[in-house]
Formats: structure tokens, sequence, C-alpha cells
């Protein structure tokens, strides 16, 4: 989903349903600070709810791997396996590096959660497709709320965008009830 998707329907939670969302209103400040929301927003969902996984290969020095060397900011190391033949190695994290416990691997295959960068209001939202774009606008509508000093209003978004966030991140498999007796 696009970002102005979910910005067009925070605008019609907010009341301004005949507010258009193209790259020429894009500089209104209005809309500014809505980007600014959906960024704080999409941060939350991939730091507390769903988080944002990539795999990558890349070179091991002296038995740690520099965060520097990976695409996206890491949050957390998932796992670390040996590249050559996909043997999982122990490590640990510092604020600056993974230094791993088996200095021989040369080449790592490293999975890991990461944040995302700031987006614009006309590129992709980072976020899980169970994530939808009346989710992302109602996150959008608290942050909002909030700083606009709406407070009331914001705890209502606020509550009904967690709500959204518990239904996405539930399991959701089949049910099965054990097989019991009657009495």
């Amino acid at each position: 989903m696009e970002l102005k998707e979910a910005i067009q329907i925070s605008l019609t939670y907010l009341g301004d349903e005949d507010a258009s969302v193209n790259n020429k209103t894009a500089q209104h400040p209005r809309l500014k600070l809505l980007v600014k929301c959906a960024n704080l927003v999409i941060k939350e969902i991939a730091t507390d709810y769903i988080p944002l996984i990539e795999t990558e290969q890349v070179e091991v020095q002296g038995g740690r791997i520099s965060y520097e060397k990976l695409l996206h900011r890491v949050l957390e190391i998932l796992s670390v396996r040996n590249a050559a033949d996909g043997i999982a190695s122990n490590f640990r994290m510092t604020p600056t590096e993974c230094v791993l416990h088996n200095e021989n691997i040369k080449n790592a295959s490293v999975k890991y959660s990461y944040m995302p960068v700031d987006i614009e209001i006309d590129e992709q939202c980072p976020v899980s497709p169970l994530v939808s774009a009346k989710t992302l606008a109602l996150g959008i509508c608290a942050e909002y709320t909030l700083i606009q000093g709406m407070y009331e209003q914001s705890v209502a978004y606020s509550t009904r965008f967690k709500e959204d966030m518990r239904t996405a991140v539930r399991k959701k498999g089949e049910i099965k009830v054990k097989p019991r007796r009657w009495l």
C-alpha cells in the first residue's frame, strides 16, 4: 500500500473528506505533519508489533560483523549462520557489532529485524501485509490528534489502532476443542 492511501483515510477520519492527496498538495503543512506521524506509526509497528526481517550475506572480519555492513538499521540480530555450510553460530550483540563465538567463519548469513527509514507520501509503506491502510490511518490519527492537543480523540484513535494491531498479530488458525465425555 502507498502512504497516500493511508493518509487519505486518516483525513476522512479527521473530518476533511474533501482534501485530496497528490504530489501538488504534498507540501501542505498539514500533510507534511501527517507524513511525519505516519513515519512514527510505521516505526512503532516495526518495533512493537510486526518486525521487519531481512536476511543478508556479509563478510566476517575477525569474528565480528559490523552493523554498518548491513543494508538497514539493526534492531535485533535473530540468527547468524555460516554461509558455506548453513550451521548456526552463537553470537552476542554489542552496540556497534555482532561478535561471533566461532571466529573461523569468513562469510555469514545474518537474519535480523530492522528499523524502517522515513518514507515520503508517494512511496510504498514498509509494513507487513497484515496491516491494513485503515489500521495505519488510525495510528496516524492518534499521533496527529496528540500533537494537536486533542487528547480525548487521541485516546480514542489510539485504542482503535491497538485493537486493530492486536487483531493483525493474532494467530488465525484452526481452533480445536478437546473431545470430552458427557456425565
